[in-house]
C-alpha cells in the first residue's frame, strides 16, 4: 500500500508542478520534452545494469542466456508500446479539448482507468468484494461529478472521445500487462524505454512548434520540465511497484482519485484556488470510495 500512496503523492506533485510552471513558461511542448529528458535520464541512472539492448546472438541460443535475453526483449518492446501510449494520450487529449472541450475530454481520459480494472476482473481472475465494487462505481461517479458541469456543450467528435478513452485505459493498463508478462529485474529497463520512446516522439511536436511559430525552448521551459519530470518518473515507477503487489481494481481507482484529492487540497490550501460545489461533492465521493475500496 505504501507504493500506491507514494505514487499518488508523486502524481499530484507532477500536477502541481505543471500548474506552477504556467507562470514561468507557455511552451508546453518544450516542457513536455524537458520532462521526458529528465525521466529518461533518471531511468538510465537507476538501471541496475547499463546494458539497454539484448544480445541477438544469445537470444536464439538455448538455455538460461536465451531466457534472460528474451525477458529483456519483452521489457524493451513493452516499454516502447507504453511510451507510444504515454505521449499519444497527451496529444489526443490536447486535440480532443479543441474538438470537444476540456470538460468532456478530461472526464473520458480519467475514466480510462476503468479499462484495466475491467480487464483484470474479466481476464486475470481478480475478484473485488461487493463493497469494493461499490467503491469503483463511486470512483467513476466522482470523476463525472468533478469534470462534467451542467450546461456544458456536448461532444462534436464522439469517436475521438472513444479513442481517447481507449488510449488512456491502455496506457494505464500497460503497467499491469508488464507485471504479468515481464520479469521484475527488468522493471527499470521497461521504464527507460517508456520514457525514451515518449521523448523521441515528443520532439516531433516541439520541432513543429519551433519552425511554425519560431518558438524556441528557453531555460525556464527546460527547468520547468525537470520539475515535472522528477515526480513523473517516480509516479510511474511506484505505480508499477504497486500493481505487482496489489490487485488492479484497488490500485488504479485509488491512484486516480487519490491524486485528484491531493491536488484539490493543495490547490485550496497552498495555491488559494476555490472549489466549486460540484468539486466538493466529488471529493466527498472520493473519500467514500477510498474507504470502500480498502475494506
Amino acid at each position: 500500500m505504501i507504493y500506491l500512496i507514494l505514487a499518488a503523492l508523486c502524481s499530484a506533485s507532477m500536477a502541481v508542478a505543471l500548474r506552477l510552471s504556467e507562470g514561468y513558461s507557455s511552451n508546453k511542448y518544450a516542457i513536455l520534452t524537458g520532462n521526458y529528458v529528465t525521466c529518461t535520464f533518471i531511468a538510465y541512472i537507476l538501471l541496475p545494469e547499463k546494458r539497454i539492448l539484448p544480445s541477438l546472438t544469445n537470444l536464439f541460443r538455448a538455455g538460461a542466456e536465451a531466457g534472460a535475453e528474451s525477458a529483456m526483449m519483452t521489457a524493451v518492446l513493452a516499454g516502447i508500446i507504453n511510451g507510444v501510449f504515454f505521449l499519444g494520450m497527451l496529444l489526443l487529449l490536447q486535440y480532443s479539448i479543441k474538438k470537444n472541450g476540456a470538460v468532456l475530454s478530461s472526464a473520458f481520459a480519467k475514466l480510462g482507468i476503468m479499462l484495466p480494472v475491467a480487464a483484470s476482473v474479466l481476464f486475470l481472475n481478480e475478484r473485488p468484494t461487493l463493497l469494493q465494487t461499490a467503491g469503483m462505481l463511486l470512483v467513476a461517479a466522482a470523476i463525472l461529478v468533478i469534470n462534467l458541469e451542467k450546461g456544458k456543450g456536448g461532444a462534436s467528435s464522439k469517436m475521438l472521445l472513444l479513442v481517447l478513452f481507449l488510449f488512456s485505459g491502455m496506457g494505464d493498463g500497460m503497467a499491469k500487462v508488464f507485471e504479468r508478462i515481464g520479469e521484475r529485474r527488468f522493471d527499470a529497463l521497461f521504464l527507460f524505454y517508456t520514457f525514451l520512446t515518449a521523448l523521441v516522439l515528443s520532439l516531433i511536436p516541439m520541432m513543429r512548434e519551433r519552425f511554425s511559430v519560431n518558438r524556441k525552448m528557453s531555460a525556464a521551459d527546460f527547468i520547468s520540465g525537470i520539475f515535472v519530470g522528477i515526480p513523473n518518473y517516480f509516479s510511474t515507477s511506484l505505480l508499477l511497484a504497486a500493481v505487482t503487489r496489489l490487485p488492479a481494481y484497488l490500485v488504479y481507482p485509488c491512484f486516480s482519485v487519490g491524486t485528484i484529492l491531493i491536488v484539490s487540497f493543495v490547490s485550496v490550501l497552498l495555491l488559494k484556488d476555490k472549489m466549486t460545489r460540484r468539486q466538493v461533492y466529488g471529493c466527498g465521493l472520493i473519500l467514500a470510495a477510498l474507504v470502500l475500496l480498502n475494506l
